[in-house]
């Protein structure tokens, strides 16, 4: 789509939104195979500074030969002068990525970065061995995006000299849609205006993620794993456990399709799922003959519950959408790994080295307990085996007498979500709303995005919604209050 097709679509939000007086623009355009192309102007007015800025960027565009299908302003709302080490002491009291404002080395923007151009281009993390939590000025990627941007190295000021810190609002615009505004300040700045319940918004997101990850899948069905955004770097790494979980996400958004799924996304899923069950599976026979599958981490060599659990999860998510048998003997051979590694008591082995089956660490971290049993229990939603409800019931039990909810686990919530429909007993639900309870207060004020949490109130969700159904439940349910639940909910979608 032309440039100027899109400039004359934003240009109204854009105007209608802009409080008047003294501008100060960026315009960002894109094809989406490229990083965005950013160009500033200061004027006395918007229309002046968009002028000036849409003609640069259009001269850009053209030498490089890049049609845009995104076009996006971003307008300054407010500033704040500080001296070069006042900055630095605000970007290193700044928890790391989370910095949301603008920088400009002079009154007149000449030279100006909005905060989208510094955390996408590295200016303000140090990586490796020397990179902590908090952010910090990177001199290197700083001259080289500023090289790029104003064919320069970045000046670095003196301590003492001023620079302007700065805020801003803005609007986008993608080929053949409306105009979305992004309104938001603090780490709210940079996000679309979306409703937390924004259906529509959401599974177009997801599917767009889908479809992504789908791309990915080679013929062979191994992913290419990633790449390192800022430095246009594939990654060389693989971890197998990502693996099985992208294509878990895929099935997840492939069930989502009330018509036939995309038939690309399909065929990724079988190819990926496939390849990890022809490469990431190792079989041994136990002592009493049965056989025993297990999921195995080929970089550490180490076979890890929680990554069979997953892996479950998703051969079982694969048999049900896809209406196959094909691995119901893997499941079941897992299912069998996994309560291979349970001791007497119900608590569980947590690594084993793969190439001999010893221990290697009996305890690693507190979720692997609730990704088995889940696994587990959506395995014995499709076959009925009854020694999958005897070793998740086993697990629960040990669960409660060690006030395991005590770390508020996203899969104890969805495990426990799913062992209530086939066991509705008042322990259950009991340990569901401990595991979520006296952590309402977190999840509503924590700042970071943290999704898992999100998990955790939507299994419970479905928990609670079930009590509610269930008259012998009310005293229990009567110690959850809903509003703050709901609040807490929908405050970590925000």
């Amino acid at each position: 789509m032309a440039l100027k097709d899109l400039a004359d679509k934003l240009y109204p939000a854009v105007e209608k939104n802009f409080v008047g007086g003294d501008c100060k623009i960026f315009l960002s355009a894109t094809d989406m195979k490229v990083r965005a192309i950013v160009k500033n102007s200061s004027a006395k007015s918007l229309e002046e500074a968009w002028k000036i800025a849409l003609a640069d960027l259009e001269k850009t565009l053209s030498e490089e030969k890049i049609d845009p299908v995104i076009l996006r302003a971003d307008w300054v709302t407010s500033s704040e002068k500080m001296t070069w080490t006042e900055f630095n002491k605000l970007v290193e009291d700044t928890r790391r990525n989370y910095f949301r404002r603008g920088l400009a080395l002079d009154g007149d923007y000449k030279i100006a970065f909005t905060e989208m151009e510094m955390n996408g281009n590295s200016m303000l993390y140090l990586g490796g061995k020397e990179g902590g939590s908090k952010g910090v000025f990177r001199q290197k990627f700083s001259d080289k995006y500023c090289n790029r941007r104003f064919g320069c190295d970045f000046p670095t000021p003196q301590a003492e000299d001023i620079v302007e810190v700065f805020d801003t609002q803005g609007a986008f615009i993608q080929a053949d849609e409306n105009p979305e505004l992004i309104t938001g300040t603090g780490i709210y700045a940079g996000r679309r205006n979306a409703s937390p319940v924004d259906e529509e918004l959401f599974m177009k997101l997801a599917r767009s993620g889908a479809n992504y990850l789908a791309k990915q899948v080679q013929k062979s069905g191994k992913f290419i794993y990633g790449y390192h955004t800022c430095f246009y770097k594939s990654i060389n790494t693989y971890n197998t456990l990502r693996h099985i979980s992208s294509a878990f996400a895929m099935l997840d958004v492939y069930g989502s399709y009330k018509k036939m799924p995309p038939m690309k996304l399909g065929k990724a899923i079988v190819n990926a799922v496939d390849y990890a069950a022809k490469h990431y599976i190792k079989y041994r026979t136990l002592a009493d003959g049965t056989k025993a599958a297990y999921y195995v981490d080929t970089g550490s060599k180490e076979i890890k519950l929680g990554a069979i659990g997953v892996s479950l999860l998703a051969f079982v998510k694969h048999s049900e959408l896809m209406h196959t048998k094909k691995y119901l003997q893997l499941m079941n051979d897992l299912a069998t790994g996994i309560i291979s590694m349970q001791n007497p008591d119900g608590s569980f082995v947590h690594v084993l080295n793969s190439e001999d089956f010893t221990v290697k660490e009996p305890f690693r971290i507190v979720y692997y307990d609730g990704e088995a049993v889940f696994g587990m229990l959506r395995l014995y939603s499709i076959t009925k085996d009854e020694r999958l409800l005897k070793a998740s019931e086993l697990a629960f039990s040990r669960f409660i007498n060690t006030n395991h909810w005590q770390n508020h686990d996203h899969w104890l919530s969805y495990a426990v979500n799913e062992l209530t429909t086939y066991k509705p007993e008042a322990k259950y639900f009991e340990f569901g709303i401990n595991n979520f309870l006296d952590f309402l207060p977190f999840i509503y004020h924590r700042d970071t995005q943290f999704p898992t949490l999100l998990e955790l109130m939507m299994a419970a969700d479905t928990m609670l919604e079930r009590m509610k159904t269930i008259p012998e439940m009310s005293n229990l349910l009567a110690r959850v209050d809903l509003n703050d639940f709901y609040a807490a909910m929908e405050k970590r979608a925000e």
